[in-house]
């Protein structure tokens, strides 16, 4: 029992870290963790058409998205655009903050942030039991799907949406900047390394692995700089980090 309670503690730590996020900010664009221990990842950056972020985070995600946008000189208010990596409650939580923005995520994954079906992966089914569900009703927000690889243009960037159904139906990883944000198609639980979506959390792994063999070959034309997970790890896409992802 007491080596348990030292272990635990422990790992719940090594989660909490992010590694490498100051390697993707600057002066319009903002990693911001969202909370602990998963440090839940909102990524905000502002173009010449607006402000846009990746992800809404999990508790304290409005204090936090505010924060966030402050730095970069802007204000919950200024978010035109929402890239949704999927629609698990650890990602959409702020959603009533910016909920005049547009939402985009691929097809597969609207009916699950809506509430009109459940997530098949046991914790996310046992928290709707006890908590309901963590998004919007339909029609509430103004939803913009894709059923495939997508390029948005905003102002001079570009943001290259590539989907990766697995983790969940409607998984997507999201380009801008030379920086792909994952989301949970890609984790690094713990002390054990990058790998594929976790286990327990996903709803088709042989298809989440598959899935990522395809982006990496999909990615080949594009000057990766770094991949981020949804939870704020981030690393340089090298030969040894494809390998252990996809090991």
């Amino acid at each position: 029992m007491r080596t348990r309670s030292i272990v635990l503690p422990l790992l719940a730590l090594l989660g909490a870290c992010t590694m490498n996020l100051a390697q993707v900010e600057g002066p319009d664009a903002n990693a911001i963790p969202t909370t602990w221990p998963s440090q839940s990842l909102v990524f905000a950056a502002r173009t010449a058409d607006g402000v846009f972020v990746v992800d809404l985070g999990w508790g304290g995600a409005d204090r936090a998205l505010r924060r966030g946008l402050a730095e970069i000189g802007a204000t919950p208010e200024d978010v035109t655009d929402v890239f949704v990596t999927h629609s698990h409650r650890d990602h959409i939580m702020a959603w009533p903050l910016v909920r005049h923005a547009r939402f985009h995520m691929m097809a597969a994954e609207v009916p699950l942030f809506e509430g009109l079906t459940g997530h098949a992966d046991v914790p996310s089914r046992a928290a709707r039991a006890v908590r309901g569900d963590a998004g919007p009703w339909a029609g509430e927000v103004d939803v913009r799907p894709f059923s495939g690889d997508t390029t948005f243009v905003m102002g001079a960037d570009t943001i290259r949406a590539f989907v990766v159904p697995g983790h969940t139906p409607g998984s997507t990883a999201y380009l801008h900047r030379g920086v792909l944000f994952a989301g949970d198609a890609i984790s690094r639980p713990y002390h054990t390394g990058y790998g594929p979506g976790m286990g327990i959390f996903t709803t088709d792994k042989a298809r989440n692995h598959a899935e990522l063999v395809s982006l990496f070959e999909r990615l080949r034309p594009y000057d990766v700089q770094w991949v981020c997970t949804a939870h704020g790890k981030c690393a340089r896409p090298d030969e040894r980090f494809i390998r252990k992802v996809l090991r």
